[in-house]
């Protein structure tokens, strides 16, 4: 195997490595939890808890558990905030 050929696989390999390491990457941001406490759903959006409970009685999505604890998906507050934009 001449110096080139070897350099080439050498290449070939380090960029499947480099390729695998970001598509795990990109797997756990998108696995990542979704649904979130109050709190963090406010620091999420750059807002205070308040603003989040002023959205929530403009309709915008709230999981709320038996024992009364509220949950947000950024997802979902995400897309009710681009529904709502003037």
């Amino acid at each position: 195997m001449t110096m080139e050929e070897t350099l080439a696989n050498w290449r070939q390999e380090e960029f499947q490595k480099a390729l695998s390491m970001m598509e795990q990457a990109l797997s756990v941001l998108s696995e990542q939890n979704d649904i979130v406490k109050q709190k963090d759903c406010a620091l999420f959006f750059n807002v205070s808890v308040n603003l989040l409970k002023d959205w929530v009685k403009q309709g915008a999505p709230e999981i709320r558990l038996e024992n009364g604890s509220p949950f947000y998906s950024k997802k979902a507050i995400t897309e009710w905030l681009l529904r709502h934009q003037k």
